[in-house]
């Protein structure tokens, strides 16, 4: 069973084992940012907690944070990812609405921003709680492993998107993530992208592992880690 953690009066981690999503609560309406690896019912989760219509906010399409899709008829997800991760055979009654970078959705006094962050996946999205200066970042900052090979990962766009966050590092103060720890410092893309400029610079070895049926190159820093080709 999953994990429910209040963060604050109007604001929710739901852990689900080894990854993490969340339920943002406005004046009007409520948001879950993903669904988790292990939630089908994550719509029926979310509804114990607040009364209010419920959306579904996708960071990116890969399967760990999307079990919770079939309890919704509307979607939003960046369009790459809805094709690249084949959302639309993998839950047939749901519609895309599209995310597009620079967007807000109004939850009712509680505007929330997309970034589209492209690297970790082709449709990779942050969202930025405006009035909590909060940044929800995915996948793409963590401690943990970040998952870069694939049909589904642009490594080569991941240091720009880095540099997007980065710019912005003035309108937030702490970021949550999807996986490993929950809250990191508002500076912590900073550091991801450090990391990630040493391992493209050849600065950090790597040890050979298998991970779901393939053998990739295992790159672990102080800061994350990167799961590369």
């Amino acid at each position: 069973m999953p994990e429910i953690i209040k963060i604050d009066n109007n604001t929710w981690r739901i852990e689900d084992g080894f990854v993490r999503f969340f339920l943002l609560e406005g004046e009007e309406k409520a948001a879950l940012i993903d669904s988790g690896v292990n939630c089908p019912n994550a719509h029926d989760i979310a509804k114990e907690l607040t009364g209010k219509p419920i959306i579904l906010l996708n960071t990116h399409g890969d399967g760990d944070h999307t079990s919770g899709t079939g309890g919704f008829t509307d979607i939003y997800i960046h369009p790459s990812d809805y094709d690249a991760c084949d959302m639309k055979n993998n839950y047939p009654n749901t519609s895309m609405i599209p995310l597009n970078d620079g967007d807000i959705i109004d939850l009712g006094n509680r505007p929330v921003k997309i970034i589209h962050i492209p690297g970790h996946t082709k449709g990779s999205v942050a969202f930025l709680d405006m009035a909590k200066r909060v940044l929800y970042a995915g996948d793409s900052v963590q401690k943990g492993h970040i998952f870069m090979f694939g049909t589904k990962r642009c490594p080569e766009l991941y240091e720009r998107s880095l540099d997007k966050l980065i710019a912005i590092k003035s309108e937030y103060d702490c970021i949550y993530a999807s996986h490993d720890s929950f809250m990191l410092s508002g500076d912590y893309a900073e550091k991801v992208k450090e990391a990630w400029k040493k391992v493209q610079s050849g600065e950090v070895s790597y040890e050979m592992t298998e991970l779901h049926g393939n053998s990739v190159k295992s790159y672990t820093t102080p800061v994350c880690g990167f799961y590369m080709e």
